[in-house]
């Protein structure tokens, strides 16, 4: 079950962390330079990884991305840490962390839609501290939270895949059905904190998934392409502010049922955990 101790005291700094994972597939290609250390890399050598892209990425504002070293309490709007990054490009980042490490890594495989959830967290933000309500974000604020901390994107060709989770009839996916899903059915990562507790995974990790029907054609396509087309789906969607405005229209979706995403669920039985396969709301989410 999960606990309160943080990822940071259980999973010291470790190069080979995404070995025999493949939760971690989507960072691969950002983990080369990290290989080297045998401790933790400092904040220069994120900012390095940001120096090397091919293009800079850049915040909605126009403000390419970078590394500065986590500040004390805000005094005013734009120090806060949304307005930073949309404004300055500037990621407040703690040293010897996981959460800020992943965080980096997302804004690489996911930028438009980073940068969308980044922009239309601005304007409501500021609102709320001129009123003096600082804690008390709006529904759709709580769905990008809840989204870019402990989100997946579900892509499938098959619609009754899909129904299947909005159903939670999750021994009949993973299990039943579970032949069908090569080639037809993707679980992508897309929260910092989802890739955070895939570290010291749990039976209860759940993620907060937004599914995709895709054509066949997209499956036989490299990962970067498919990413890619990830985050012009998800950046149109959340520009629009219709299919996804609370936090209601996520779906749950118990991650480690995912076939070879845990040791154990190679078995059938694995899959009659009630406790992790909830039969959950059963209401009308939205495709």
């Amino acid at each position: 079950m999960k606990t309160n101790t943080r990822i940071d005291a259980l999973v010291p700094w470790r190069p080979d962390f995404d070995s025999d994972k493949p939760l971690f597939e989507p960072l691969r290609p950002l983990l080369t330079p990290f290989r080297e250390f045998s401790e933790w890399p400092g904040l220069d050598a994120y900012q390095q990884l940001l120096d090397n892209a091919a293009s800079p990425l850049r915040t909605q504002h126009g403000a390419a991305l970078n590394i500065v070293a986590q500040e004390g309490k805000p005094n005013h709007f734009e120090q806060h840490y949304a307005p930073r990054i949309y404004l300055h490009g500037e990621i407040q980042t703690r040293t010897e962390n996981w959460h800020d490490f992943f965080q980096l890594l997302t804004w690489f495989i996911f930028p438009r839609t980073k940068a969308v959830i980044n922009a239309i967290h601005i304007p409501r933000a500021k609102q709320r501290i001129e009123d003096g309500e600082v804690g008390r974000r709006s529904p759709i604020e709580n769905m990008l939270s809840l989204f870019d901390e402990g989100g997946v994107v579900i892509t499938s060709c098959d619609p009754t895949l899909l129904q299947l989770i909005r159903d939670f009839k999750w021994k009949e996916l993973f299990w039943q059905r579970h032949d069908e899903l090569a080639g037809k059915f993707e679980c992508t990562t897309f929260g910092h904190a989802m890739y955070e507790k895939a570290l010291a995974p749990y039976l209860g990790m759940t993620a907060n998934a937004i599914l995709l029907e895709v054509d066949e054609s997209h499956f036989a396509k490299p990962m970067n392409e498919r990413l890619a087309h990830i985050d012009e789906q998800l950046t149109a969607s959340f520009a629009a502010g219709e299919q996804y405005s609370q936090p209601h229209d996520l779906n749950p979706f118990p991650i480690l049922g995912m076939p070879g995403w845990h040791a154990d669920n190679g078995i059938e039985a694995y899959y009659d955990n009630s406790n992790y396969f909830r039969p959950g709301r059963q209401s009308k989410h939205k495709k």
